[in-house]
């Protein structure tokens, strides 16, 4: 099992390095390198060139990142190409030439299996939907409780999405949220608090990149199963939508704290269902192995 306080002190350092307040177009890049700092805590550096998905995730980091630095950088309509383009090659990275894209080898169009095409064209485009529809509702001229809440919602997601992706017996793999959630930390707690620029941009390409590399890796190099990995995914989206108009609270600080507490309700739910697969599967063994002959 791995180090709680060393688990502990990545995800500290990662929000420690990504706490200082720097121009919006800095701050991605400072974001990167928190996660970078938190990698090197856990010494779950990228090994070169990329012998596993997680590798292949942390190398497409920069990207996601770089993606976030030129939204900031021009006008919101001049911007969205660069994000979409990161966002589409997410699922073919963390994929590449894995068996479910490869095997059998004898049944491949362009060196990818009929399955594997299906697994590309189906996810890719989801990805890239969902995403879109995240940046129209977080945008300021949009619903600004969405915008106040959706990073520290995609917290949430990635903080239980590694927790499940641990308990099911992949360390490396749920490791790396500690680090991506440290990164996430200061720029959330500052758009729900009220204590950041109205105009300012959210990371929604590095937070949402990573949660979906996450459940790319739980689910098929992990045991997350299909549906804890929709259940995670669309969770940001549930809980960004808007409120029916009966149903809105008067108070912005409301309707931020119904968002995140409803984002917080469902990943528990998700956390305390792989909690109970991890305990009828594991503790019988884990009790075997510890007691005495």
């Amino acid at each position: 099992m791995p180090d709680g306080l060393l688990c502990l002190l990545a995800f500290l350092i990662a929000a420690a390095v990504a706490t200082p307040q720097v121009t919006t177009r800095l701050q991605p890049v400072l974001m990167l390198g928190s996660i970078l700092a938190g990698l090197a805590i856990l010494n779950i550096l990228p090994a070169l060139p990329p012998a596993s998905a997680a590798d292949r995730f942390l190398c497409l980091l920069p990207l996601l990142a770089l993606a976030d630095c030129c939204r900031t950088t021009n006008t919101r309509r001049s911007t969205t190409l660069p994000n979409m383009l990161v966002l589409t090659a997410v699922v073919p990275t963390v994929l590449f030439r894995s068996v479910w894209l490869i095997q059998p080898a004898d049944q491949t169009i362009l060196g990818i299996t009929p399955t594997g095409w299906l697994l590309l064209l189906g996810l890719t485009p989801l990805t890239v939907a969902i995403a879109l529809l995240l940046q129209r509702l977080a945008t300021p001229a949009g619903y600004t409780d969405v915008a106040a809440s959706l990073t520290l919602c995609l917290l949430c997601c990635l903080l239980c999405t590694g927790l499940a992706i641990t308990l099911g017996g992949y360390l490396k793999g749920g490791l790396l949220a500690l680090p991506l959630a440290g990164s996430l930390l200061p720029t959330a707690l500052r758009k729900a608090l009220g204590n950041s620029p109205a105009h300012s941009d959210l990371p929604i390409t590095l937070g949402w990149g990573s949660l979906i590399s996450l459940l790319l890796i739980g689910g098929f190099f992990g045991r997350l199963t299909p549906i804890q990995c929709a259940c995670f995914a669309t969770i940001p989206l549930l809980t960004a939508l808007p409120f029916p108009p009966r149903f809105i609270p008067h108070n912005r600080r409301r309707q931020i704290l119904l968002r995140i507490t409803t984002t917080a309700l469902l990943c528990g739910l998700l956390l305390a269902h792989a909690w109970t697969v991890f305990a009828v599967r594991m503790l019988p063994l884990l009790a075997s192995h510890n007691t005495p002959p």
